[in-house]
């Protein structure tokens, strides 16, 4: 019998033929892009151990998004979230050389030469978050990691919390400004992002992050609030000063300012009649994100139940139907801060959003949610301020709060809030087929239409 090698066979004649003379030559392209194919495996999978091989598993309590039935309350009062999310990307993004982030604001241009189209070239953390949640509920991955590194590498500080705003025309109050609710609500988004496309480099980034935020027992951490200061006034002791209202709201407003469009005090003297603390705020507390925190081990076990029955304390029993604004720990235990920008008021909108990540878990308090329904069918829209002593409503329009209210409301299967507050932003949305921005929401000032990131996708994600 022949010998046969590695390289040549004999034939019976005695000739030596090559090996690869045996195959043909599709045969040989076959097994060359099979070879190739195998090779390219080990190095994507080497690569993937190396990225992603450390990256711990994060499950997230999975909540619905509306379906057709209320996606069909908002197209009726011309909310379409399709419509809506592609007219602001197209509209807001790409500007002033930002290419990933979206500012804060965007005017169309106006009727004057003198007012051209312009962006805010102010870039807030919490808005990215929402666009955040967007892409990864969009599916567009590429755009998500786009977004997220941007983000990590213009908002990122050494303290592990990140800035709240970054920008050209970031203002010198703003500059260095680390709050809470930004790093939360960033936190909440990155979270979503890592189930979705994340890293190990994303999981460590994340968990210094949650260190940054809660202590060692999965408490939020304190940071410094301005809060009202109860003073002595001239104004309360005037039943009806000249110029007042016959409500008799004009004595509070007078004495601290009148609420803007956020619900801040803006008259004359209304930061002197501000003190500050060491506290939380009670909107701070998201009770679901601490619940899938501490299910996956990354914050301290009680932490939930501690949260929950903290929030759920915050509710005034002098028949006053929302929570606090904020806590601070005291001596003898948990001290409770009603008023946040002006004495005598609660800050709605700060306790809308309370009673919207109570009614997330299911725990929001039957009072507070009656007492929101009714004021919003009744004022058909949302007011800044509850005055504590008269049980009315004033400031300014709580804009960032609807899409909380439609969450709030899907959270409570409660279609005709829902159509309430779909109605109130219906009322701004652009309709007009000639506009730059149809679709979108706007706010209107001096005859200049205003689309913020914070309305449009806040109420993106609740349809």
């Amino acid at each position: 019998m022949k010998r046969r090698t590695l390289r040549f066979i004999e034939k019976g004649s005695g000739t030596k033929v090559p090996f690869l003379a045996r195959f043909t030559t599709k045969q040989i392209i076959i097994f060359a892009l099979l070879a190739v194919a195998a090779i390219s495996g080990v190095i994507a999978y080497l690569l993937y151990v190396r990225t992603f091989g450390n990256a711990a598993q994060i499950v997230l309590t999975a909540h619905d998004s509306p379906g057709y039935e209320w996606e069909q309350i908002a197209s009726e009062n011309n909310i379409i979230s399709s419509y809506l999310w592609g007219r602001t990307k197209k509209l807001m993004l790409n500007h002033d050389g930002e290419d990933v982030m979206i500012p804060t604001y965007y005017k169309i241009a106006g009727r004057l030469v003198t007012q051209p189209a312009e962006g805010s070239q102010v870039y807030d953390l919490s808005d990215q978050a929402w666009l955040l949640d967007c892409y990864v509920e969009a599916g567009d991955a590429v755009a998500a990691r786009n977004l997220k590194n941007r983000v990590v590498s213009r908002f990122h500080s050494d303290s592990g919390m990140y800035l709240s705003f970054t920008g050209n025309n970031v203002t010198n109050e703003q500059k260095g400004i680390k709050t809470t609710e930004d790093n939360i609500a960033w936190l909440e988004a990155y979270l979503r992002y890592y189930c979705a496309y994340g890293t190990s480099r994303d999981y460590e980034e994340i968990k210094k992050l949650i260190a940054a935020i809660f202590d060692e027992t999965g408490a939020v951490r304190p940071e410094h609030l301005d809060v009202a200061r109860y003073v002595d006034s001239l104004y309360y002791r005037m039943t009806n000063p000249k110029g007042a209202d016959p409500d008799g709201n004009s004595s509070l407003d007078e004495a601290y300012g009148i609420n803007s469009e956020e619900g801040q005090g803006t008259g004359e003297g209304a930061s002197v009649n501000l003190k500050q603390v060491v506290g939380v705020k009670l909107s701070n507390v998201r009770l679901s994100l601490i619940y899938d925190l501490e299910k996956n081990g990354l914050i301290a076990q009680g932490a939930y139940d501690r949260a929950l029955k903290l929030v759920k304390d915050a509710k005034d029993g002098d028949g006053v139907p929302f929570y606090a604004y904020a806590y601070e720990k005291a001596e003898n235990g948990i001290n409770y801060i009603y008023s946040g920008s002006r004495a005598g008021t609660v800050d709605v909108g700060d306790s809308i959003m309370v009673m919207a990540n109570l009614a997330r878990v299911k725990e929001l308090d039957i009072e507070s949610y009656n007492e929101l329904k009714n004021m919003l069918v009744n004022e058909r829209r949302i007011m800044s301020s509850y005055y504590i002593v008269t049980g009315n409503y004033g400031g300014g329009e709580a804009y960032k709060q609807y899409s909380y209210v439609m969450e709030l409301a899907y959270d409570m299967e409660d279609r005709d809030l829902y159509r309430a507050a779909c109605n109130s932003v219906g009322t701004r949305v652009a309709t007009r087929s000639s506009s730059p921005a149809i679709y979108m929401i706007f706010r209107e000032s001096n005859g200049r239409f205003t689309f913020f990131a914070s309305d449009n996708l806040g109420v993106r994600k609740a349809v």
